[in-house]
């Protein structure tokens, strides 16, 4: 495994991932969907998954001594790791931000655990659509891409909708009860230990579904590309 992750490093990694690792920045605008960031990054994948294709990575991986199953969990696992270094990135900007930045965002969720656990459906969504629908054919990134990006969109727009919403509520004065709790407990730099104990378990829950829902992704992928030829 250890060898064929090395593989995807230098053979699969297009440049373009950094720049879009870079996009990261974005969490320093001000009133801006931080979500955005983390639909570039599932586009830098796509982007790996295109260089490997057309570098003939399938044929190359095919006769070396592994099996299928081993070449899609060293791809997988090339994918969650570079899902890993944005969220941490992301960590990191968030804390750059809260002590730089104006304490609310209007223009969707604000710098906090709730923004890192919306960041992590955004890509378990991807990998759950996207990694099995590639390895149907193992070579159709584009159309596998599509249908990953149009899942991750839609969350996108509900989750960033909603805390909008919140924030929208919240500065007209109205008092519903819904969008109240959206905007002090999770829309927002967690100071109070309900704000901290609900967006801990948010994140909590978060992972959970990221963990899940990727080894399921991952699983359908092998069995999808058992029935590909690669000849």
């Amino acid at each position: 495994m250890k060898a064929l992750l090395n593989k995807e490093f230098k053979l699969c990694l297009h440049p373009a991932t950094f720049i879009y690792l870079a996009m990261v920045l974005m969490l320093l605008i001000p009133n801006y969907p931080f979500l955005v960031s983390c639909f570039f990054v599932c586009n830098a994948i796509f982007f790996c998954f295109q260089q490997a294709r057309e570098n003939g990575d399938a044929m190359y991986t095919a006769m070396l001594p592994v099996s299928k199953a081993q070449a899609v969990r060293a791809r997988v696992w090339f994918v969650v790791i570079i899902e890993a270094i944005d969220l941490l990135l992301m960590a990191a900007m968030c804390a750059l931000a809260i002590v730089s930045m104006p304490p609310t965002n209007a223009g969707g969720t604000d710098h906090s655990l709730s923004l890192l656990a919306f960041a992590l459906i955004v890509f378990a969504i991807f990998n759950l659509i996207y990694l099995p629908s590639f390895y149907q054919t193992g070579y159709k990134a584009g159309s596998a891409f599509l249908k990953g990006a149009i899942g991750v969109w839609i969350w996108i727009m509900l989750s960033e909708g909603l805390m909008i919403a919140s924030y929208s509520v919240a500065e007209s004065g109205s008092d519903i009860a819904f969008f109240r709790f959206l905007h002090e407990a999770i829309d927002c730099m967690p100071k109070t230990a309900e704000a901290w104990t609900v967006q801990g378990i948010l994140f909590g829950i978060a992972l959970v579904v990221y963990v899940l829902g990727t080894l399921l992704a991952t699983r359908l992928s092998i069995h999808n590309y058992e029935k590909v030829s690669v000849a």
